[in-house]
């Protein structure tokens, strides 16, 4: 019982209908599709006929699923919106799909092979039209249901300020399932009173407390007149409660505006989410890095020799350009990357632009035509070549393939305290700021720094792959690079 109101505490209630319903009706379609290829043996009398091809269906179906989460189909906007959550679900039966045909042309089981095209078209249409319905059919009733409270989500706001007034009149307002049990307020004399109709419970110091007594499933945090150090550590001592956590704050406004977290249709926040597990961060994460970086190696050894020729070739030195960077925890290591400036160049043009970059808080731009660059070199640069040899960091365990870029000793002086939170999570080849924010005019140093300290309090294998496909179009097209 224990880890069931875990789980509905991290994931709501309603979330867990829509997937076990995505689970069931999607076994629903594979059964059918089944049934309609061995007409002889019908799989609701017979489901074990052939236990290859359903455990080939079957995985297919773990990857929609996954697919569902990847493109946000759990998320309140998404699946209250009809067209949001039709396109969504069209994307991802087909990406399955796809799978499935590739999956056949490289293992020649004949149990395995798709015995014709319309079968799979018969799969397609099955999953699309009943997944659809049956969302349809649970949208409507968790509208229609909203004066029961079947799905009500009770939630605590920590701030009685202007910010936690517009935050009540827009909860009123709002189409969802929220009950605002009340508010938390660091000024003692608001405690007792009440801020648009709901009552201030305490203060920060009852958090605990006010967590349990009222079964709070979800905190906002509505303050905007805080230190960035002072938001951050609250947010580490919400985030202890295992409660869901949004930010109602402009503090973290990049991370709306560059990356689609925004959770419910008519409320914007950004949500920290509380960990699980640690499984993930601490273990499956090395795992994957280990296995990718060594095979990466492997197979582009051939690029990683022509490009030490280009550099040989088009200028003096070596080919590895190596200095210590500050990793986790603001522990020093030696970081590698292909040579793309000329040997022995000044340091004290980039000394320079990172202190008037951080002090005076201006966007993250690569310096325009810095002479130290070589031709070979901004060609790697562009397309982000000269990074590959970092490859051996994560080998070494000093990087990850996904994180905050590692930063300079003498920038890392240059940082505030609440900068150096960056730091908590292990630093990577990409990261948050690299495929949202790089170069980009709009993007402060401040910003980036947000951005990567976002990523550290929300380190998931689903944030992970999805920087992982953004950095894709960065490396193949050159996007952002410089």
């Amino acid at each position: 019982m224990f880890i069931l109101n875990k789980i509905i505490k991290r994931f709501s209630k309603i979330k867990i209908v829509f997937f076990l319903g995505d689970c069931i009706i999607l076994y629903f379609a594979i059964f059918l599709t089944l049934s309609f290829e061995f007409r002889d043996h019908l799989y609701f009398t017979n489901p074990f006929y052939n236990i290859p091809k359903l455990l080939q269906f079957g995985i297919v179906q773990i990857i929609t699923l996954i697919s569902f989460r990847y493109l946000n189909l759990y998320k309140e906007k998404n699946f209250l919106t009809f067209n949001n959550q039709i396109i969504r679900i069209i994307k991802a039966v087909l990406f399955s799909s796809s799978i499935l045909i590739v999956s056949t042309f490289f293992i020649k089981e004949p149990d395995l092979q798709i015995s014709s095209r319309s079968h799979l078209i018969v799969f397609i249409v099955l999953s699309i039209v009943l997944v659809s319905i049956h969302r349809i059919i649970l949208m409507r009733l968790y509208v229609k249901n909203k004066s029961e409270g079947i799905f009500d989500r009770r939630i605590l706001a920590i701030g009685a300020g202007e910010t936690g007034k517009r935050f009540v009149k827009e909860i009123k307002e709002f189409t969802s399932f929220f009950y605002l049990v009340g508010f938390l307020d660091e000024d003692k004399d608001k405690v007792g009173s009440e801020i648009e109709g709901v009552e201030v419970l305490g203060t920060g110091d009852d958090l605990s407390r006010i967590i349990r007594e009222y079964r709070i499933e979800e905190i906002f945090i509505t303050i905007e007149y805080v230190s960035h150090d002072k938001l951050l550590t609250l947010i580490e001592i919400a985030k202890d409660t295992k409660c869901q956590v949004n930010l109602v704050s402009s503090h973290f406004g990049i991370v709306e505006k560059k990356v689609d977290v925004v959770e419910y249709k008519d409320l914007k926040s950004v949500p920290v989410y509380s960990t699980m597990t640690p499984v993930y961060s601490m273990f499956t994460k090395r795992i994957i890095d280990i296995l990718a970086a060594f095979i990466a190696i492997v197979i582009l050894s051939p690029l990683f020799v022509v490009i030490s020729i280009l550099i040989k070739v088009t200028s003096k030195g070596s080919i590895f350009y190596k200095t210590h960077v500050i990793g986790k925890n603001g522990k020093n290591f030696v970081w590698y990357k292909f040579r793309t400036m000329k040997q022995d160049g000044d340091e004290k043009i980039h000394k320079e632009y990172l202190t008037e970059l951080i002090t005076e808080n201006k966007p993250v731009e690569k310096i325009k035509d810095d002479p130290r660059i070589t031709s070979a070199g901004k060609v790697l640069r562009k397309y982000s070549l000269d990074e590959f040899p970092q490859l051996l960091n994560v080998l070494k365990g000093d990087m990850s393939l996904i994180g905050p870029r590692p930063c300079l000793p003498y920038e890392y002086e240059l940082m505030d305290d609440w900068h150096k939170r960056r730091t908590k999570v292990i630093p990577g080849l990409t990261g948050l700021w690299q495929v949202f924010g790089r170069n980009k005019p709009d993007v402060s140093f401040n910003d980036s720094l947000i951005l990567d300290i976002y990523y550290a309090e929300n380190l998931s294998f689903w944030l992970d792959l999805r920087i992982f496909f953004k950095t894709v179009p960065v490396v193949i097209f050159g996007k952002g690079g410089s």
